[in-house]
């Protein structure tokens, strides 16, 4: 009786374990926000954000803000649309100010181990990975 009980007890599990393998969901990095690392080599603060999870689209988090602009990417090439951004104010609202402009000038991205940069009119921005 105790074997059989045993041995019920191991197909239980070994049936769990079997469909948390089929059922195992995937990560996908892309559709998460990046997190500002620096504007031109000087920390803004505060949690600022780009989302690329959408198809030819830009949304995330400034400063003070929710942005968002149309994105048109080919290969290492990116460039951006106008930005649209909610109307809050707040105290860094000139930081907001100075992460749009160099946005807005971006035209290279590189993506390396951990990081996303962002090229373009004499500026740079680092992004972290989402998860590290």
């Amino acid at each position: 009786m105790r074997a059989g009980a045993t041995l019920l007890l191991a197909t239980i599990f070994a049936a769990g374990a079997a469909f948390a393998d089929e059922t195992a969901v995937v990560t996908d990095f892309s559709t998460m926000d990046w997190r500002l690392v620096s504007v031109d080599e000087v920390r803004l603060g505060g949690e600022v954000t780009l989302n690329l999870g959408e198809p030819a689209r830009v949304t995330g988090q400034g400063p003070c803000n929710r942005y968002f602009a149309d994105l048109a990417q080919d290969g290492s090439a990116f460039k951006l649309g106008p930005i649209g951004a909610t109307k809050m104010a707040c105290p860094d609202i000139g930081k907001e100010a100075a992460y749009f402009i160099a946005l807005q000038a971006v035209d290279t991205t590189e993506k390396t181990a951990g990081f996303l940069r962002l090229t373009g009119g004499g500026h740079e921005l680092i992004f972290a990975q989402p998860i590290n």
